[in-house]
């Protein structure tokens, strides 16, 4: 009787969320100051391949991320990814290198207390590239501890004339380069290395080219480029928002591509509330986060969101998904380790909520009606693939939160 009342009451706040609004905006935004949002500040002439960078990390299109830049001081841009209410990621773009007087000492200021990541980019074959060493000299001088790491891109521009297949395997771990590198890009790869040897500096050369561009790989590097973020500033933030090849085809949908990383942001916000150490206290808060991921998804899929519809969601994933929330509340009681639990169970069934909206609207879009069995299976698959996903970061969050005094 107990656990039907329990179910019943959690139903009602996931229909019709108990949470206001103005609470609910001060939970998450507690919730979002227990986690780093990394800023990765990208110190690099214009066409250095910026643009191109962040494209390869987030899955962002090129006018995505055009239109998603907003001034944040006189010399820098920020872009929020994937957006600025439920930021995973923040990008700064310095602007105005090269010109006359820049002094970076503001956009030192808007980073001091914040995860951050310094990545200059230069193309492979450009050694004109004193108008980013000098600010970069200020900084380090300044923040000699902030983890650095220089990107060498556009590494076809050292090709030979009408080649368009790279080096495979990646060649590029550590000069001396073998004789399979191009004679041309090695000597500059090793030059731009130079310039860089009073830093404790990372290097990554990369070609994020597009599929139209003809090349046998289409983001040359990536992976490399993954591992130095991860050693710079382990985050977990690879497994989480790295895409699989399976995923990547499913980003074709232009509505799913949107959506996703929404559902990242909204499962990491779940999971920190469901991270606080009191069981029950945080049902409703978490619930109401999912409730608000609904609306969410369901905007972007340009579908209404009501009560009628709601109640259909929620009926079609079943009960069982309200009573295993109940008993994720119960791991909360074993010291040291429930709270971690409850955070993943948290995240990652936001996260196959999220994605199983994701079908269901895409159904819905087109008139069809979706097999529940089918929308069950997929909640089921998704979980795991949340898991997955969020363990990592989660994790080395714990960690670091332990960590401090």
């Amino acid at each position: 009787m107990k656990q039907t009342r329990f179910w019943k009451t959690l139903r009602a706040h996931l229909l019709a969320p108990k949470v206001s609004q103005e609470e609910l905006d001060r939970c998450l935004q507690q919730a979002r100051e227990k986690l780093p949002v990394p800023v990765f500040w990208l110190l690099g002439k214009a066409q250095s391949g910026k643009t191109s960078l962040i494209r390869a990390l987030t899955g962002s299109s090129r006018a995505e991320i055009g239109n998603g830049f907003r001034p944040c001081t006189r010399t820098a841009q920020v872009y929020p990814f994937p957006g600025e209410e439920d930021a995973l990621l923040k990008f700064l773009d310095t602007r105005g290198l090269g010109e006359v007087g820049y002094n970076p000492a503001e956009d030192m200021r808007l980073l001091e207390d914040q995860a951050h990541l310094l990545i200059v980019v230069i193309k492979a074959m450009d050694h004109a590239q004193q108008s980013v060493l000098d600010p970069l000299a200020k900084i380090m001088k300044s923040h000699p501890d902030w983890p650095l790491l220089v990107v060498q891109t556009a590494l076809h521009e050292g090709y030979p004339a009408n080649v368009r297949e790279h080096v495979l395997p990646y060649p590029f771990a550590a000069p001396p380069f073998p004789a399979s590198v191009p004679e041309d890009l090695a000597r500059s790869l090793t030059a731009q290395r130079a310039w860089f040897a009073k830093f404790n500096a990372r290097f990554v050369p990369v070609d994020l080219t597009l599929p139209e561009d003809g090349f046998n790989v289409e983001h040359y590097g990536l992976e490399q480029l993954w591992d130095a973020i991860e050693q710079a500033l382990p985050l977990g933030l690879r497994a989480m928002m790295q895409h699989t090849r399976d995923v990547r085809r499913s980003l074709r949908d232009t509505y799913f591509r949107a959506a996703h990383p929404h559902v990242l942001a909204y499962s990491v916000a779940a999971g920190a509330a469901a991270g606080l150490p009191v069981p029950f206290v945080d049902v409703p808060l978490v619930v109401a986060i999912q409730a608000k991921l609904f609306h969410a998804v369901a905007s972007i899929y340009g579908q209404p969101m009501n009560a009628t519809r709601m109640a259909e969601i929620g009926s079609t994933l079943g009960v069982g998904y309200l009573v295993r929330l109940g008993g994720r509340e119960l791991m909360k009681v074993i010291p040291g380790v429930g709270s971690a639990v409850a955070a993943l169970y948290a995240g990652a069934s936001t996260y196959a909520l999220g994605r199983t909206l994701c079908a269901y609207f895409s159904y819905a879009q087109r008139g069809d009606v979706p097999d529940a069995a089918a929308l069950r299976e997929l909640y089921k698959e998704q979980y795991e693939e949340g898991r997955r996903r969020l363990r990592d970061y989660f994790e080395q969050i714990t960690r670091g939160q332990e960590s401090k005094p």
